[in-house]
C-alpha cells in the first residue's frame, strides 16, 4: 500500500512518516514513487510548485545571507531558524533510483527456444505414436490359442479361455445339445450341436436328403468329410437354429445330428448387440479351418 499523506518533503529531501528516515532526492526528481530504504514502504512525492519566474534557492539556510537586524524594542539580534527546518535532524539518505531489470534474452533466443519445444514434443508424440500403433498391432495379432474339448461323445477344438457355454433343449421327439465357445479376440462364436434324430427319420438316406427334410437349407453347399464320415458343408440360410450366414459342416452319426458352425463377429454383430467394429483380420485370428479340421468322431 502506497502511503500518500503524511510526506513531509523540504526541497528534494522527504521523511519517511513510519521509521523517519530522510532520503535525499536528485535534484531534477518531479512526482515520484519512493520506496523507503529501511522500512520498505512505499512514498507517493508530489513534484514541487514552479513559478513562471526561476528563482535562485540556495541549497542551505534561506536567512543564512540575511542580514542581521534589531528587532524593535528588543536590542537583540533576529534569530535564524532552526537548521532543523530545512535538515532535519539524524542522518540522510541518498536515494538512488531502481536500475532498470535486464532483459532476459533476446528474441532470437526466445524464438529458438519455442522452435526447439516445439519440435521436442513432435518427436516425443511420434515416438509414442508409433509405440502405440505397434502395442495394438502386436495385441491385436496375437492368438489366444485353442483348447480340445469332449462334448456329448465327440471331440473338437474351442478359443481357449473360459468364454463357454453349454445348454440342452427338449423338443418334440429329439433333444438339442449345444455348446458354444468365443473367440476373445475377435467376439466369433464357435458352436458344437448334437441332435437326437426323430424317430421318423432314416439316417441311412442320403445327406442332402435328410437335411431337405429336416428343413435345413445351406448355400453354397458342398461334400465333406471328418474321421471318414461324410457330411456336407456350407453357408447356413435356415435349421437347427443356425446363425444365417455361419459356415457349418452337418453330418449324421449314430443316429445324432453333428453340426459344426463358425459364426464371424461380423455376421452375428447386430444380433448379440456387438459395439465394436468388426476386426479387419478377423478369419486370420479366427482360424476357422482349424476349428472344423480338429472335429472327431
Amino acid at each position: 500500500m502506497m502511503n500518500r499523506v503524511g510526506v513531509s518533503m523540504t526541497g528534494h529531501r522527504i521523511v519517511c512518516p513510519r521509521c523517519k528516515t530522510t532520503l535525499q532526492l536528485p535534484a531534477a526528481t518531479g512526482a515520484v514513487k519512493v520506496k523507503c530504504p529501511k522500512c520498505e514502504l512505499m512514498l507517493t512525492v508530489r513534484a514541487p510548485a514552479t513559478s513562471a519566474v526561476p528563482i535562485s534557492v540556495p541549497p542551505e539556510n534561506l536567512f543564512d545571507s540575511l542580514p542581521s537586524s534589531s528587532s524593535s524594542g528588543s536590542g537583540r539580534s533576529a534569530a535564524a531558524p532552526p537548521s532543523s527546518v530545512f535538515r532535519p535532524s539524524g542522518p540522510v539518505t541518498v536515494y538512488q533510483p531502481p536500475k532498470p531489470a535486464k532483459k532476459r534474452g533476446g528474441g532470437a533466443n526466445a524464438a529458438v527456444k519455442i522452435i526447439s519445444t516445439i519440435v521436442g514434443l513432435g518427436v516425443l508424440s511420434v515416438v509414442l505414436c508409433a509405440g502405440g500403433i505397434f502395442a495394438i498391432g502386436y495385441l491385436g495379432s496375437r492368438h489366444s490359442g485353442w483348447t480340445s474339448v469332449s462334448y456329448k461323445g465327440y471331440t473338437i477344438n474351442m478359443p481357449a479361455g473360459e468364454d463357454r457355454r453349454d445348454k440342452s433343449q427338449q423338443f418334440p421327439g429329439t433333444t438339442v445339445h449345444e455348446l458354444t465357445g468365443r473367440r476373445k479376440e475377435t467376439g466369433s462364436q464357435y458352436s458344437l450341436v448334437v441332435a437326437d434324430l426323430p424317430a421318423a427319420i432314416d439316417p441311412s438316406i442320403p445327406i442332402a436328403e435328410l437335411l431337405r427334410d429336416m428343413r435345413i437349407r445351406l448355400s453354397n453347399s458342398r461334400p465333406v468329410a471328418r474321421s471318414g464320415v461324410d457330411g456336407m458343408a456350407g453357408t447356413m440360410q435356415s435349421g437347427v437354429g443356425g446363425i444365417e450366414g455361419s459356415d457349418c459342416e452337418i453330418f449324421v452319426h449314430n443316429r445324432n445330428l453333428v453340426v459344426v458352425m463358425y459364426s464371424p463377429y461380423s455376421e452375428i454383430r447386430d444380433l448379440v448387440g456387438g459395439q465394436r467394429e468388426p476386426r479387419s483380420n478377423e478369419s486370420e485370428l479366427d482360424k476357422p479351418s482349424e476349428f472344423f479340421d480338429s472335429l472327431e468322431f
